[in-house]
């Protein structure tokens, strides 16, 4: 039997796809600063009226993406460990899904992205260490005069986004397994010298 509740709710998915794909397009040739409701509506082929049924602006079409985005990847690991085998699956994920959004992603991470964007990013990227670094180093108490975990951990945090956003300006010469491998040994590393207590 025909169900037009869910009828409407795959339309409703299926626009909202649409109008995303048709942002990440427009950002990733026009800038963020320089994008419009009208550029938007356009490559999907919808009208006006369509998009703000769904979104506000394009403010609100990012914000809308970025919870979404979050949501899938909640309470995953960013790092598993410091051996190959051990590389998160949560980290391969999340770079293939970088990937497929390349040219996005190097607009919104540079120069012409929005900073809101940036900070959302870099803080994912931090809760997903933070998680991993209670598990693997639960033991760890600041000592009287170095520096405080959260202080480290914004530091460790540069040196991942740094690392995608190379990897995202070189075209991504590296597969996102490969690039995991070498990013969950770099970060571990990092981590494994700062946080370790000493003894």
């Amino acid at each position: 039997m025909h169900n037009p509740e869910i009828t409407e709710d795959l339309r409703v998915r299926r626009t909202r796809k649409m109008l995303q794909q048709a942002f990440f397009e427009c950002t990733a040739e026009k800038g963020f600063a320089a994008l419009t409701v009208r550029d938007i509506t356009e490559r999907a082929m919808v009208k006006r009226s369509t998009f703000y049924r769904h979104y506000l602006d394009k403010y609100d079409l990012l914000e809308q993406y970025l919870n979404e985005m979050y949501v899938s990847f909640e309470d995953q690991q960013v790092i598993a460990g410091p051996n190959p085998p051990e590389v998160s699956s949560s980290l391969i994920d999340l770079l293939k899904h970088i990937q497929q959004f390349a040219g996005f992603y190097r607009v919104m991470l540079g120069m012409q992205g929005d900073p809101l964007f940036t900070q959302r990013f870099r803080h994912k990227i931090e809760k997903g260490f933070f998680s991993c670094f209670n598990q693997v180093f639960p033991e760890f108490i600041c000592q009287p005069d170095t520096p405080s975990l959260d202080l480290r951990l914004k530091v460790i945090t540069s040196a991942g986004c740094g690392a995608i956003i190379w990897w995202l300006e070189q075209e991504q010469p590296s597969p996102p397994e490969q690039f995991a491998t070498w990013l969950n040994q770099f970060i571990y590393d990092i981590a494994a010298t700062s946080l370790k207590p000493k003894t």
